[in-house]
Order: C-alpha cells, then structure tokens, then sequence
C-alpha cells in the first residue's frame, strides 16, 4: 500500500483529495489544524487506511512534531494542500495576518518536503495546491496571492533540486471552487466569465492531483496545471466589448 501525506484533508479540496487517494487503495497520513467531526468520519469510514495527523502549520514547532510523528513512515507522496485566505482591504492590510498566511501557504509546504525528503522514496511525487490567484495581481488577498506566486516558484526549485533522486514535484492552480473557503467570496462574475460556465468541484481538482501522483504523470515535472475551466484565458474588457 503507497503511503500519502495529505495537508489540510478535513475540508474541501483537501478532503476531496484524501476521499480520492483512499478510494483507489492509498493510506493517507490526512494533517488538520482543528479538530472536527469530519476527521473522526475518514477515520470511521477508512479505519487504518486512514491515519490522522492533528498541528498547527502556522507554527514551527508544531511543523516540527508533525515531522517527527512521520519518521519511519516511507511516503510515496506529498500533497501540500493546506491553506489560509483573509480577504483583507489594502488600507486595513494585517501584517500579523500576512505573515500566518505565509506561514501555512508557503513556508510549511517547503519545511514539510525538506524536513521528510528522507522518508520520500526515490520515484515518488510532491504535489503542491497553489493558486491562479498566484499569477495575476490582487486586490483584497495581497498576501494569498503573494504565497501562491511563491509556492509556484519553490515548486519549480523543488522539482530542479528532487528531480536526480525521479522525485516529481508539480503544483495545481485552481480558479474558483466550491468549497467552504469561497462560499462566502465567490463572485457572481466567476461562472460569467469561466467558458465553461460554472465553478469547479473540489473532487475536480482532486482527480487532476491523484493523475499527477500517479504513475501516468510519470514524465510531468515542474509543472503548473491550471484547473480554471478556461478562467484565465479571458479578457474581462475584449469580453465585455464583444457584448456579453
């Protein structure tokens, strides 16, 4: 059985991403920051296929336990899902909040993969849950974007430093999804200008990351795939100009 570290497993795209590993016979090491009704139900539901890892990614030590809780643990993937969003204004921006946000988006998801670079077996795969958000400018998410625009880079950087040992490290950028996290964000505009006409569900994004673990994702590296259903491709004024 392929051993897979999970990050934030318990919510929305995380979640999805677990129930999908769990179903095609991973055992999932799921990482939650609080404890909910929905970690007790993967393990009631998976039993030992299913391993529930319980810290705060904000916190270095916590990253540090978390770490040391694995050891021994050969892992044939990572996938660093785990993340914040504080829609802030840009003459209220909280630096506190700036630097949580970097914390868990950014800074965990490269002190996981180093820390545990011993336990990934040569051959395995690092999937990283960016943002399009991290290709285009911000408004009210400054710091979430900023993060995303990082964890591309270091995804890139990982893959260059992991790749001698046939470790794969890709990310996935996703538009908008509906989970818990963009129910109260969501714009109106996001299906209106998406080409496809509707947002993407998280169990989407899940089967696009459970590919890049797998072993037909065998040649892909370095790579940033888009889930956006087509999202980014628009012009929002050559959109409206043509009278849509």
């Amino acid at each position: 059985m392929k051993n897979i570290l999970v990050t934030g497993a318990t919510r929305g795209i995380g979640r999805k991403i677990a129930e999908q590993l769990l179903s095609e016979g991973y055992k999932v090491y799921g990482g939650f920051k609080e404890r909910t009704d929905k970690a007790a139900e993967l393990n009631e539901k998976y039993g030992d296929q299913v391993e529930m890892l319980q810290y705060d990614l904000s916190q270095d030590e916590k990253i540090k336990e978390m770490i040391g809780a694995l050891q021994g643990v050969k892992l044939d993937g990572i996938v660093n899902n785990a993340g914040i969003v504080y829609l802030t204004k840009w003459d209220e921006l909280n630096f506190d909040e700036w630097d949580e946000t970097m914390a868990v988006n950014l800074t965990a998801p490269l002190k996981l993969v180093h820390g545990l670079q011993n336990n990934l077996k040569d051959g395995s795969a690092v999937v990283n849950t960016a943002s399009v958000d991290g290709l285009c400018a911000a408004f009210d998410t400054v710091a979430y974007a900023a993060s995303k625009a990082g964890l591309i880079n270091v995804t890139k950087s990982l893959a260059a430093i992991l790749g001698p040992r046939g470790i794969r490290v890709n990310a996935v950028a996703p538009g908008w999804v509906i989970t818990e996290m963009t129910k109260d964000s969501m714009p109106d505009e996001s299906k209106e200008l998406t080409p496809l006409k509707r947002n993407a569900k998280p169990e989407e994004v899940a089967k696009l990351v459970s590919f890049l673990l797998s072993d037909n994702a065998s040649f892909v590296s370095g790579d940033i795939i888009k889930i956006d259903g087509g999202l980014t491709v628009v012009d929002y004024t050559l959109y409206k100009e043509s009278g849509n």
